[in-house]
């Protein structure tokens, strides 16, 4: 992510949290990305993987990320023609009972290659400066989400300086209320008065499974 994105969420919340060391800010900052991705679905990746012909010794796909992140939740999973140019599907016969096994019930008659289209979260190790590593564009449009979340974990924090009850449940209760509108943002495809998806019937296309890491980290 940008440094200097970073840096001005630090020092917004540092001007809040007298005292508060970096340290601490880092913990719970991880703690603020790993609520806000799984609430909100707003990080998404496309994974190619090969399916060999019908074998019912083989139905369970291992898929990985691109970068460093978890694979939280199965959009769908599609089939996709030798070009990579089209798509078929959603698959109703595919789900993923654990993260990054992607489970098949019918084989292909003929080798093909499958995308699934995955929701995406933080995991460790974060950065060697102890940030946790997520995809630029995230903090560049959700930062004032993210800063109300940060705040609001910090100062529920017992016996500290910073403690403030009644502020942290402020914030945390924007923070709650900013995540769920970014997942209806997500559901429309940060398109203006557009229609939610309904799956399996949604629309591919800009953001669903394509909202990777963006900028360089």
């Amino acid at each position: 992510m940008s440094a200097a994105d970073i840096t001005r969420l630090m020092n917004n919340a540092r001007i809040r949290l007298a005292g508060a060391t970096d340290g601490l800010l880092q913990v719970e900052l991880f703690n603020v990305m790993d609520e806000f991705f799984k609430t909100s679905n707003v990080w998404n990746e496309d994974i190619d993987f090969p399916v060999g012909a019908s074998d019912p010794a083989n139905t369970i796909y291992e898929i990985t990320p691109s970068g460093p992140a978890l694979i939280n939740m199965l959009i769908g999973v599609y089939i996709v023609d030798p070009n990579h140019t089209t798509e078929r599907g959603p698959l109703t016969g595919a789900f993923m009972s654990t993260p990054g096994e992607v489970t098949l019930q019918t084989q292909p008659s003929s080798a093909a290659t499958y995308r699934a289209s995955v929701v995406l979260t933080v995991q460790d190790p974060t950065k060697r400066d102890g940030y946790v590593v997520f995809p630029a564009w995230v903090l560049a449009k959700y930062r004032d989400v993210i800063l109300d979340g940060l705040l609001g974990n910090m100062m529920s924090q017992p016996n500290k300086p910073w403690t403030n009850t009644q502020l942290s449940v402020f914030h945390m209760r924007k923070f709650k209320n900013k995540t769920a509108a970014a997942r209806v943002e997500w559901t429309r495809n940060n398109s203006y008065r557009r229609q939610a998806w309904v799956f399996p019937g949604f629309a591919r296309g800009s953001q669903h499974g394509r909202r990777g890491w963006g900028a360089p980290q």
